[in-house]
């Protein structure tokens, strides 16, 4: 169980629900009510209780749950969803209440796993921020993978800043806001894959029903292009599942790197990850990290630095790459990557 006052500031100060009014709404709601907090922080320790909590009360409504809540989530009733308004706090409250033993019980089990796929594209950018320095086929690592769905970033179809690029015929199209693409590498020319594996606390398993209902619970009501997306992925990588280990990447990282290719190049990816590990474990996250670049060149990108401003003056999260050359913030992104600001930096390194 977390800390109540801890788990309070976290609803007080929490940033990037931008595109959810209902869980801005709702953010407010928790902040000032004890026993949501209490609620709350039922999260398991290095979670974020906004998204668990979120998640566990649409788990319960997308699965058929009858409440009058119901009607302020678009994922549930669709278009004639009740804008937010001033019964939406106790309507929140009251489904609270009531299922406070069914929502328990989902933040004691469940881990926050979202699979944005529109993150997805961190993956060939980084396959060709690596194919200007080397040819050689480069081993991925997803840490974080949720259900791998990322990590087949290499058959999705992307349209990046006008352009279209990645695997044409994909039935998963990621379209992401690039104002300036100038600073972007090739997005076309990748190098061959030699090697793909993910880490996950807990990977979430596409075959079973109620593993993909809770990734779908995790994409926000209003959000149903990310719905369609997840969906999409999920259908492509159960064809072909990519190679996911179950385990803390602290604890299993380094017998996670002995198991790839000796000398390859390597790209290790985490979004949104870093930020559900405690604080005092986050220089062992980031050593582990770094073992994989003992037996090969490693390139690290990591979307999550928040707070940082773009360009245009809008807010956002880093986009982080570190190298043989050191770290350097090439980008600021969206926090689900609608849209990504290059910097220059994006031409240093790698």
């Amino acid at each position: 169980m977390q800390e109540i006052g801890a788990v309070a500031e976290v609803f007080r100060t929490a940033r990037g629900f931008g595109s959810s009014p209902l869980y801005s709404r709702l953010l407010e709601v928790v902040a000032g009510d004890g026993s949501l907090l209490e609620l709350a922080a039922r999260t398991r320790p290095g979670q974020q209780p906004t998204f668990a909590l979120f998640g566990a009360v649409h788990h319960l409504l997308l699965t058929g749950t009858p409440d009058p809540l119901a009607e302020y989530y678009p994922s549930v009733v669709g278009a004639d969803a009740r804008p937010v308004d001033g019964d939406t706090g106790p309507a929140f409250t009251r489904f609270c209440a009531a299922h406070s033993s069914r929502i328990a019980s989902l933040l004691g089990t469940r881990l926050v796993q979202t699979n944005h796929v529109q993150r997805s594209l961190v993956l060939p950018l980084g396959l060709a921020l690596l194919r200007r320095t080397t040819p050689a086929p480069v081993c991925v690592v997803e840490v974080g993978c949720s259900a791998g769905l990322n990590l087949r970033a290499d058959r999705y179809a992307y349209t990046v800043g006008g352009r279209l690029v990645g695997d044409r015929g994909s039935a998963v199209h990621i379209e992401v806001n690039v104002p300036d693409p100038g600073p972007l590498p090739d997005l076309d020319t990748l190098p061959d894959i030699a090697d793909v594996v993910g880490i996950d606390l807990a990977p979430p398993d596409l075959t079973d029903e109620d593993d993909r209902a809770w990734l779908r619970a995790l994409v926000w009501p209003e959000n149903s292009h990310q719905a369609a997306q997840l969906q999409a992925a999920m259908a492509e990588a159960a064809t072909d599942p990519p190679r996911v280990v179950a385990g803390d990447a602290i604890e299993i990282g380094p017998a996670v790197a002995s198991t790839l290719p000796p000398g390859l190049p390597r790209l290790v990816v985490h979004t949104a990850t870093r930020i559900h590990v405690s604080a005092e474990e986050r220089p062992a996250f980031d050593a582990a990290v770094a073992v994989f670049g003992a037996d090969g060149p490693l390139l690290h990108l990591a979307l999550e630095d928040d707070h940082l401003v773009a360009p245009s003056g809008r807010p956002g999260v880093g986009l982080t790459a570190t190298d043989a050359t050191g770290s350097r913030t090439i980008a600021v992104a969206d926090g689900h990557l609608a849209w990504l600001e290059p910097l220059p930096a994006m031409n240093d390194g790698a």
